[in-house]
């Protein structure tokens, strides 16, 4: 029954006895039974079909592995100091998202270059080292974000901050509207134009 389901599943039918022999007791020898449907899942999500590349199935195992270990990274929090955390961060995440809106980088992902250095995505500059500790301080405390990305926060992030900066503006226009400022006719006529763009700019936000 395992070796049917990963001939069929995994290797699409195109790999010989010996291929699904050798992948179900060496290659998969440390997924059970119970975890290769998830496994599968998982692997396939990284190519359609393997064929007959057992080096592609490798990989898919030492990743999905490491898939594991993080969750359980995530869920018991092990580390206790930066240095700790960041051998690990150096071990698993080259070229990949560290976290995502952890201060003190609120709108923007931090990602581990290939030298192991931390980069910011937005400006794709190399941390300094003020910045990388304050970093991972804060990572240290919300181990569970470690490699999580948030995109959708981020983007909501930054959409509250726009959208408060354009009511801050509309506020100034509104005191100048009440004659809270003393100013000529043409400037008048200027902010009472760019008060009704913002207004119509707004007209979603309150909904």
């Amino acid at each position: 029954m395992r070796e049917e389901f990963i001939q069929s599943v995994l290797f699409n039918n195109k790999a010989d006895k010996t291929q699904v022999k050798f992948a179900s007791e060496s290659v998969l020898k440390d997924i059970s039974d119970e975890q290769l449907n998830e496994f599968a899942l998982f692997a396939l999500s990284m190519k359609t079909k393997y064929d007959n590349s057992i080096q592609m199935l490798i990989n898919a195992v030492n990743e999905y592995q490491k898939q594991n270990y993080l969750n359980v990274v995530r869920a018991t929090k092990p580390f206790k100091n930066i240095q700790t955390l960041r051998n690990f961060i150096n071990t698993y995440f080259k070229g990949k998202i560290v976290g995502s809106g952890i201060m003190p980088f609120f709108y923007t992902h931090i990602r581990l270059n290939d030298e192991l250095q931390l980069v910011n995505e937005n400006t794709q500059r190399v941390l300094n080292a003020t910045d990388e500790s304050e970093f991972l301080e804060n990572l240290l405390k919300e181990q569970e974000q470690i490699g999580v990305y948030r995109a959708d926060l981020i983007a909501f992030r930054i959409n509250q901050r726009d959208n408060a900066l354009k009511i801050e503006q509309l506020s100034e226009l509104e005191k100048i509207d009440s004659r809270v400022y003393v100013i000529d006719k043409k400037t008048l006529e200027l902010a009472w134009a760019k008060l009704f763009s913002l207004k119509d700019e707004l007209k979603g936000v309150n909904k």
